[in-house]
């Protein structure tokens, strides 16, 4: 059976919500990676961005590359979306245990660059030192070059680890820091 149509236009649909690991759902159910509240979807599974799709900032968002970083999955949503995804879960986890959680106050969300606490993964590799996330639903490590979460006195601190790593006796090499 194929995918449904009116005529000769390709039927779309439209992404009514964010769920967990930052894809968008339809109303039929459909699960659509990277998406956001408003987007449409066509049969063939592009995107049509809407008023709630942001272009993410970070070179190493999974979008941008083939095994991008895993560490932020919700950086293609506006801050109002981001605030209706962080509320929905804790509104829909709260019912789920039997308890009413009417919140009548936005969620913090935490501002770029002010995380203050992060595990990096280092490997060598081919000679060199990878440092960073793993990559989305990978062990793969994105070699991070710039960090749009972590506060610029951390993220500082990313070159001269690298380059202490590179330092470390023997050819192999594999830790968290």
């Amino acid at each position: 059976c194929g995918p449904a149509r009116l005529g000769d236009l390709p039927v779309t649909e439209t992404v009514l919500r964010v769920v967990a690991k930052g894809g968008g759902v339809t109303a039929s159910g459909r699960h659509v990676p990277f998406s956001a509240p408003g987007d449409l979807v066509a049969d063939d599974g592009s995107i049509t961005p809407g008023p709630e799709h942001a272009t993410p900032p970070c070179r190493h968002f999974a979008l941008r590359q083939p095994q991008g970083c895993g560490a932020c999955e919700l950086q293609h949503l506006s801050e109002a979306a981001l605030a209706d995804f962080v509320r929905d879960r804790v509104v829909h986890g709260a019912e789920g245990q039997g308890l009413a959680a009417d919140l009548v106050t936005a969620p913090h969300l935490s501002p770029p660059r002010s995380r203050r606490r992060a595990t990096l993964h280092a490997e060598r590799k081919g000679g060199q030192v990878l440092l960073g996330f793993r990559a989305r639903a990978s062990h793969a490590i994105v070699d991070m070059r710039e960090c749009h979460v972590l506060a610029p006195e951390l993220f500082a601190l990313v070159a001269p680890l690298r380059k202490a790593l590179a330092r470390w006796p023997g050819k192999r090499l594999a830790a968290d820091v």
